[in-house]
Order: structure tokens, then C-alpha cells, then sequence
């Protein structure tokens, strides 16, 4: 039996939601909504802890991706694969592959585990302030809100595609562009072993894994602005 026992402080660096619980308090406080229940609360928790995680798996893609490709910068041209010929396979540290891998995973997780958390924290805050949503409808309503406020909301659907995918039905491959010469080499992470990438929907760059990422980053504070106004205009 477990009866003694240590929690570990959670006090992360991402305040995204703390505006949002100040304008439901200043809301419970005048009387125009009931308190939240425990279940919304600890979704707050959930998506702190996730948005805290988040850049810490970024910043491990980014040095992985400098070592991967420093590793690689005076490669000899036997290892060089194009249209119509077939180089050597090029070697690089095993830690350093399988963190990679690892990493590209982790991203697609939690940046898909955190978008579903806000997803629930908006269709949740919604309806206790009065304003229905459909369960099959949140989506649509956030996609909305984010493209009113001038951002494209595309990278949602690529997300979810791509971690779909790795989570569910493949691993990654990776390989490395080299098509720009040195010191403008891409991470290619592809959907099964290529030998050619005329078909985009088998393969994802890192550059637009990064785009997923800063698409997320813009859309945060729109997010939290909609929750925000939503209680303000309720006191």
C-alpha cells in the first residue's frame, strides 16, 4: 500500500489560463453564473501542465534537429539520393535518430492532446454560461472564432491528420533534404520508406511542423480572449 508519499509542486511557466478563471471568478462573484464544477477546474490544470510540456519537446526538436543535421553537413556525395539514383544509406548516432523520432511523436501528442482539452474547456465554459454548443460543432465554432480574428486555422486539421497517423496506423521515417545545399537542410519525416516525394500526403517537412506549432501559438491567446469576453459580457 501506498501511505506515505511526496506531490511534486506544479508551477509551470504558462499562464494561459489564469486570465480566463479571473473572469469567471469576477463573473461568480456578481451573481450572473454559478460557481464552476470541479471537473472544469481541473481542466485548467490539465492544459497548463500540457502547455508546459510543450515547449520543453520544442526546444528538444530544435537541437536534435541542428545535431542531426551538423552530422550530416560534409556527407560524402555516395550517400546522396535523387530522381533516378539511389545513394548509400547515411549512419547517424542512434540516440540522437530515436530521440528525433521520439520527439516528432511527442509534439504531434501533445499539441493534439492539448487542442482536445481546450476544445472540452470551451464547449464546457460555453454551456455554463448559458451558450449551447454541439459536441460535433466545438470544432467548427473554434476554427471560427480563430479565422475571425484574421488567423488561418488550417494547421488544426493538419495536426490532427498527421497525429492520427503516427499514433494510430505508422511510425516515422526520417531522411534529409538537402536539395538547398548546406545550411538550409529540412528534416523529412516520411509516412513509409520513399524512394520519391511526389505524393505530399507522405511526408511532412519539419519547417511544416513548425508551422503547426506557430499556428497553435497565434491561435492561444484568440482562444483565450474568446473564453475571456465571454464571462466580461456577462457582468
Amino acid at each position: 500500500m501506498i501511505n506515505k508519499w511526496l506531490h511534486i509542486n506544479e508551477m509551470g511557466g504558462d499562464p494561459w489560463v489564469l486570465p480566463i478563471w479571473n473572469a469567471v471568478i469576477e463573473a461568480t462573484k456578481a451573481g450572473k453564473i454559478d460557481p464552476v464544477p470541479k471537473e472544469i477546474s481541473e481542466l485548467g490544470l490539465y492544459i497548463s501542465t500540457r502547455l508546459n510540456i510543450l515547449p520543453r519537446i520544442v526546444s528538444r526538436l530544435n537541437t536534435e534537429g541542428k545535431e542531426l543535421f551538423l552530422a550530416s553537413e560534409h556527407h560524402e556525395t555516395k550517400y546522396e539520393s535523387a530522381v533516378g539514383k539511389q545513394g548509400y544509406v547515411f549512419t547517424i548516432d542512434d540516440n540522437l535518430k530515436y530521440n528525433l523520432l521520439a520527439d516528432i511523436d511527442s509534439i504531434l501528442f501533445e499539441l493534439n492532446s492539448v487542442c482536445e482539452l481546450m476544445s472540452t474547456l470551451f464547449e464546457k465554459l460555453y454551456s455554463h454560461a448559458g451558450k449551447y454548443i454541439k459536441k460535433n460543432r466545438v470544432g467548427f465554432e473554434i476554427r471560427k472564432v480563430i479565422e475571425n480574428a484574421g488567423q488561418k486555422a488550417d494547421w488544426f486539421q493538419n495536426l490532427d491528420a498527421h497525429r492520427n497517423f503516427f499514433i494510430h496506423e505508422g511510425s516515422p521515417y526520417i531522411a534529409i533534404d538537402i536539395s538547398k545545399g548546406s545550411g538550409k537542410y529540412d528534416l523529412i519525416i516520411m509516412k513509409q520508406n520513399l524512394k520519391s516525394f511526389n505524393d505530399p500526403e507522405t511526408f511532412i517537412v519539419l519547417s511544416e511542423l513548425d508551422q503547426i506549432v506557430r499556428g497553435f501559438a497565434l491561435a492561444k491567446p484568440i482562444i483565450q480572449k474568446a473564453l475571456i469576453s465571454l464571462f466580461s459580457e456577462n457582468l
